[in-house]
């Protein structure tokens, strides 16, 4: 099984064509002051594999801290890896993890750990910086 893609964006979805629809892609947050919220933000992923991989899976997202504490509770579903097709293609399931009102405590690197079938497979990081206010001109 293999991760193809793994972005933080403020809006992410899956069309009925089984499409993957991204908009604001973003690796850094620049806050005004902590603590502060961020209203919306999706993680999306596409993730592909041969026979021996096609079926039911677990999948786990935990969002930690620049200490490495948890920021909010894990986030745990479920993806199905469909039949490989005939042209030899590896199978691929386009998955979205939708979080609203996430709080941000710290500056720093702040990691998306993702796990499937209970094991580590990647992080996404999104770093929270000060704003910078520019001079006026």
């Amino acid at each position: 099984m293999n991760i193809e893609l793994a972005v933080l964006a403020d809006y992410a979805a899956v069309t009925h064509d089984n499409k993957l629809v991204i908009a604001g892609i973003f690796d850094s947050l620049n806050v005004p002051g902590l603590p502060w919220s961020l209203p919306m933000m999706s993680l999306a992923l596409r993730i592909s594999g041969d026979a021996a991989d096609v079926g039911r899976h677990e999948l786990e997202l935990r969002l930690v801290d620049p200490d490495g504490g948890a920021i909010i509770p894990s986030l745990k579903g479920e993806f199905v890896l469909p039949p490989v097709p005939a042209d030899g293609a590896p199978s691929s399931a386009q998955l979205v993890m939708g979080m609203a009102n996430v709080v941000f405590s710290a500056h720093g690197p702040h990691a998306f750990d993702v796990l499937v079938d209970g094991r580590y497979e990647l992080s996404v990081t999104a770093y929270v910086r000060p704003a910078t206010v520019l001079p006026a001109e």
